[in-house]
């Protein structure tokens, strides 16, 4: 970013990512900040799992496994389970089993980044999904046993993608990604599993914000950058509250984060209100906006000698 400049120069990743396009006779585009895939695989009740189906623990696991196995292959890290992000991608992949759609906008109209608020995420998440498409009401197995080559195949689905269709693919292969949450759900005699991959870059340590506010209120963001990135800049966006969204009309669609509709730099850039930098760590008091709505606070940073900035954090405050 240069001085002076009163917009940061944009990451690559908060682009709209385009995903593949769908396998069979039913083909869809959707944009997304993760990405999201519709099975429209056959849902024909079986009485029993397969023999060799895993715990959800063990699914979790085995799921965490195929992850790193493609990304070593790229030569990228390993990711580790991360709580918070496994706890926002099973309550997003139940509500998909027990309403049979796939999407990132559940059925209570909230999207990624504030269920895994939610869950106790502070970092930055991006999200894959893959369930039914059918918008049918199902019973959840409450005591889900997972096939494992089902659980392939829906990763396979992924990593099969082809540029410039391959949102999910990308995602699991980015760089960035350090941690990621593991959400599985399951219809009552239905062997399809429905699948979150909750990926997550974790690049700093926050200061808690409330989960709630009312209109108006002070809000100290503060935090400290991990080494060797570099503390960017501090942004912040409103969303219209949430509402619940009939089942018919859970069909995936578009949804792409939310770019703040303001943003802080340090001293020496143009800036509505400078925040305060010493070495790694920064603080800033805002002041959330009159209208009550999801108000997005995102933390942004670069690495040493590059001028774009990218998100490390986008934690969401409901106002009312």
């Amino acid at each position: 970013m240069a001085r002076g400049t009163a917009t940061p120069l944009m990451h690559e990743r908060l682009r709209p990512i385009t995903l593949a396009t769908m396998p069979g006779s039913v083909k869809r585009r959707l944009a997304a900040a993760g990405c999201c895939l519709a099975l429209v695989t056959s849902v024909a009740a079986r009485a029993e799992p397969p023999p060799k189906a895993l715990d959800y623990a063990k699914a979790q696991q085995f799921m965490l496994s195929l992850i790193n196995r493609d990304r070593a292959k790229a030569g990228l890290p390993k990711v580790v389970l991360d709580q918070p992000a496994s706890k926002a991608g099973i309550r997003h992949a139940r509500d998909m089993a027990a309403n049979g759609y796939t999407g990132h906008v559940g059925s209570d109209g909230s999207v990624p980044e504030q269920r895994y608020t939610e869950g106790g995420g502070v970092h930055f998440v991006q999200e894959n999904s893959a369930c039914l498409f059918d918008t049918t009401e199902r019973k959840l197995d409450d005591e889900p046993r997972f096939d494992p080559a089902k659980l392939s195949a829906l990763h396979k689905m992924f990593m099969d993608e082809k540029p410039p269709m391959d949102g999910h693919r990308r995602n699991i292969l980015n760089p960035l990604h350090n941690r990621v949450g593991i959400g599985l759900a399951k219809p009552v005699d239905v062997e399809q599993p429905c699948l979150t991959q909750e990926f997550v870059d974790k690049y700093g340590d926050f200061e808690p914000l409330p989960r709630e506010a009312k209109p108006g209120s002070k809000l100290r963001t503060a935090g400290t950058i991990e080494k060797p990135l570099v503390f960017g800049g501090v942004g912040i966006g409103r969303t219209a509250l949430p509402r619940a969204i009939p089942r018919e009309r859970l069909k995936g669609g578009v949804y792409r984060i939310p770019e703040p509709d303001t943003m802080y730099f340090p001293p020496g850039f143009k800036t509505p209100k400078p925040v305060k930098v010493e070495g790694q760590r920064f603080s800033i008091d805002l002041v959330l906006g009159k209208s009550a709505g999801i108000y997005a606070i995102s933390i942004w940073a670069k690495k040493p000698g590059s001028e774009p900035l990218f998100m490390i954090s986008m934690r969401t405050v409901t106002v009312r």
